[in-house]
């Protein structure tokens, strides 16, 4: 049995806290994979699959770089459908093109019936030499998710959703400029740069655009999710702000803005989010 080369480094601190794990398929691709429960909703079908094909992806171009620090330049996903909210999910990624410094990986993202719910492309910029320290290759330590407590929370708010809780997210606000809220210590979910993960950065970017357009009277669904990453939030502890705008708002469809920002207020990653809406389910 070969031991893949990412097995030799230290983990990403973010995929050990959100227990994302990684391996490798018998035709030479990467794959994640993620158990879906309570404490995940209010995270979008968009935002999972970001997450899921961001960490993917890296490792798939980190086979072809493994002595190269590496950084998401671009990540884009299209959703073509939903997965269930209980059951495992798994992103299967492979490198695809190298122009330069950068290399194109794609990724698609099956549910527990390996039905595809998503299918994302990224493009990966190869930095300078690997500089981390291998001595010690032991798993870091982080407290588990906390149980959900509660019930599901206002969707317009995403800190109040136990995906929301289980990350800690804080101080929600919406007016007429859009939406906000923190990420109180992302020091749990930072990559081995010690910055915010890529993948979460868009995950938040999308719920905070969502919450930009979502009205509380039909159900935002969104069709696709384009990320752009400027520099990197974070290190440190001091909490990571995220924005979202409202681009528009149609009868049908909406496009908004998320942006994550970096410590000195500059725009670390933004993201176009573009979405239908469907009328709320009644129940009785």
């Amino acid at each position: 049995m070969t031991v893949q080369w990412w097995t030799a480094l230290p983990p990403v601190p973010a995929l050990v806290r959100l227990g994302i794990r990684s391996s490798s398929t018998t035709d030479g691709h990467v794959q994640t994979a993620l158990d879906l429960g309570p404490q995940w909703a209010g995270a979008g079908a968009a935002g999972l699959a970001a997450l899921l094909c961001d960490a993917a992806t890296g490792l798939a171009v980190g086979t072809l770089e493994p002595d190269r620090a590496l950084s998401t330049a671009m990540l884009g996903v299209h959703v073509t459908g939903r997965p269930h909210p209980i059951g495992q999910i798994r992103a299967v990624a492979a490198p695809a093109a190298r122009r330069g410094d950068y290399v194109l990986a794609t990724a698609c993202v099956l549910d527990d019936s390996d039905t595809e719910f998503a299918r994302a492309t990224s493009w990966w910029a190869i930095r300078e030499p690997r500089t981390t320290d291998r001595g010690d290759t032991s798993p870091p330590q982080y407290a588990a998710p906390p149980a959900p407590r509660g019930p599901a929370g206002d969707p317009v708010d995403p800190t109040s959703t136990p995906f929301g809780r289980m990350l800690g997210l804080t101080g929600f606000r919406k007016d007429l400029g859009g939406t906000s809220f923190e990420l109180a210590d992302p020091t749990p979910f930072h990559n081995r740069s010690s910055t915010l993960h890529g993948g979460l950065g868009a995950l938040l970017a999308e719920l905070c655009a969502v919450s930009a357009v979502n009205d509380g009277v039909r159900t935002p669904e969104v069709l696709s999710l384009n990320c752009h990453y400027l520099r990197g939030a974070g290190p440190g502890p001091g909490p990571v702000p995220v924005h979202g705008i409202r681009i528009r708002s149609g009868r049908t469809s909406g496009v908004a803005r998320g942006e994550v920002a970096a410590p000195d207020g500059r725009p670390a990653m933004i993201a176009d989010v573009m979405m239908s809406f469907t009328p709320h389910s009644s129940t009785t």
